[in-house]
Order: C-alpha cells, then structure tokens, then sequence
C-alpha cells in the first residue's frame, strides 16, 4: 500500500527499544505526539481509518519538524451517532477520556514534558479529550495540548476550498483530498459524487448558516446523510490539494510546538499508575 508516511519509523514508540526512548530523554528531548482518530464510515470512497491516518500522517512529519517521538495511534474515539453505519465502532466517552488520560500520565510520568495529542476525529473527539487533558495537566505539571487540523494552517486551507461551502464536512472535499495524499490504494475515486450541502444544525464551521450544539443519535445521523453516509462536494479533491493541505497544517503546527516548548515545565509525578 502506498503511504506519504512511514509507520515502520525511528520515532515510532512500537518501533524503538526502551533504552533508545530513554537515551532520548537522557540528551534532553521532552516531546512526545500521540495521535488520535476513529475508525468510522467516511462514504463509499474513503476508508473507514480516515481519521486516524490523517492523524499519524500529520504526526509523523510533525515529529521530524520538532525532534519528536510519537506514541502508537488511538484508533477508536467518541462517535455514537455513526454506529448507524457498518463496521463503525465508538467508545463511550468515559472510556476514551480515561484511556488517553492513563495514556498522558505515564507518559509525564517517564519524563515527557511536552505532549500533543494530535486529533484526526475533529470536534467529536474533543469533549472528553479536553477533559483527559486537563486532568492529565493539573496532575502531572506537563504542557499538554490538543492540536487539531480544523484549527492549524486557517488561510491556506480558506484558499483551497476553491469557492466550497462545506470545507470541512464529513467525507467531503478536504478529508478526500487529504486521504489521496496520505493512503492513495484505499482511496476509490470512481465513486467520488458531489451531493447536498450539509443539512445537520451543528454543521460545518465554514457553513454561513445558524448553529447549535447538540448531538445526532444514529438514526438521524443515517437520515441527514443518505445512504452514502457523505455531505459536500467531493469531486474537486486532488492529491495535490492533499498535499497543500497537509503541509500547511503541518507547518502551523510546527510553528506552535516551536513557541510553546520554549516553557519551563517542571513535573510533579514520577506515581506509576494502578
């Protein structure tokens, strides 16, 4: 399978032996990225991994920018509503907030004073991350962050929607665009079509219309969606535009762990965990 990333790499904890990780520590590295995404419908084209790949794609060329190591992805997140789609799985929140939150206290309790989570799952997984990571902060004394691609590389991303409302809809232009880039072999576009602007009330940021916050059960979710499970124009997607993507929001973030590693951090906890 093609991959604009190599999951096989140095920086990858599964990767490393244990006296690698702690010479890294020893020499003065303190940044650890650990990506998070979902394993979930994204359409008849995408692979139900979108999330996650676009994550440890990020990650991987994020750790290189700012000699980082990346912990192993979590592939489930929080996503009750797309269980109404085969094969989609979701934790409970709790769960996912606990997991990561285990997760970022052994990792400040090792020595990592600076830990991003790199989201892949967009404002699903936010809720509980936030809570993990507030915890995690107030406990262990480590600079924790989530860092979001919604939220990284804006005006790139603004200049190449080329006019599209729904820029970052689920499945849509973007998320395809992006999943050319990183994993072209899983990517089916025969089957990419444009369909109807997004119709959910919390929609889309870009989307000029009125919103609230509330979450769709399954059974609408399966309604608002049809039964390709996608919103947005899909068609003007290119791996070329993936690539821009993706480096743009790459950069910014870069730029961000840059300024905010500056910090002195001082660790609390050495606690193992029970």
């Amino acid at each position: 399978m093609r991959c604009c990333f190599d999951f096989t790499g140095p920086r990858w904890l599964q990767n490393m032996k244990w006296k690698e990780v702690e010479r890294y520590l020893k020499k003065g590295g303190a940044t650890v990225i650990l990506p998070c995404g979902q394993t979930e419908q994204h359409g008849p084209h995408l692979p139900m991994g979108t999330d996650t790949y676009a994550a440890m794609a990020m990650a991987a060329d994020l750790a290189e920018e700012v000699d980082a190591l990346i912990a192993p992805p979590l592939w489930f997140g929080w996503a009750p509503r797309m269980q109404a789609f085969a094969g989609s799985v979701t934790l409970r929140a709790e769960t996912l907030e606990m997991v990561l939150f285990d997760c970022l206290q052994v990792l400040a309790c090792q020595g990592f004073k600076n830990i991003y989570v790199l989201n892949g799952h967009r404002r699903e997984n936010l809720p509980p991350m936030e809570i993990a990571c507030t915890r995690a902060r107030y406990e262990t004394g480590a600079w924790i962050a989530i860092l979001d691609p919604s939220y990284f590389g804006m005006k790139e991303q603004l200049e190449l929607r080329d006019g599209n409302a729904n820029l970052l809809s689920h499945a849509a232009g973007f998320e395809t665009a992006n999943m050319l880039y990183v994993v072209p072999d899983l990517v089916h576009s025969e089957l990419f079509a444009d369909t109807p602007e997004e119709g959910q009330l919390n929609v889309d940021q870009y989307v000029m219309k009125d919103k609230a916050l509330l979450y769709d059960t399954p059974e609408e979710f399966r309604a608002l969606r049809g039964e390709k499970g996608v919103r947005g124009t899909v068609t003007w997607a290119s791996e070329e535009k993936g690539r821009q993507y993706h480096q743009a929001v790459v950069a910014a973030m870069a730029d961000f762990v840059r300024q905010q590693n500056k910090r002195t951090v001082k660790l609390r906890t050495t606690a193992a965990i029970v």
